[in-house]
């Protein structure tokens, strides 16, 4: 089994935990983990290359929603630096096109 470390904005675990909820590849953890301003949630995948089924399942409207971020390991999660409030130029312009691809 691999651990998957799940980081982002208040709320997201409440949508995730219900998307997942019946899903028997994905076993939900909890973890014991304080990020300022984030929730963190644990789930459990058979591989790593499950991984990319993983975020399927949850879809990108919640990763978008949440900003959510995915770690394999929790060292990872914790020494992640941490980065500035706001989107990047790049990120923004990504967003415009993603937005205007579905209109």
């Amino acid at each position: 089994m691999q651990e998957v470390y799940i980081l982002g904005n208040p709320g997201f675990k409440e949508e995730l935990n219900k998307e997942l909820h019946d899903n028997a590849l994905f076993i939900r953890g909890q973890v014991n983990v304080e990020v300022p301003d984030k929730e963190v949630q644990l789930y459990w995948i058979s591989s790593r290359e499950r991984l990319r089924d993983f975020k399927k399942t949850i879809g990108g409207n919640l990763v978008w929603k949440y900003r959510l971020n995915f770690f394999l390991d929790l060292e990872e999660l914790t020494e992640k630096p941490k980065r500035e409030e706001g989107w990047s130029p790049d990120e923004k312009a990504l967003m415009k096109r993603v937005l205007l691809s579905r209109a």
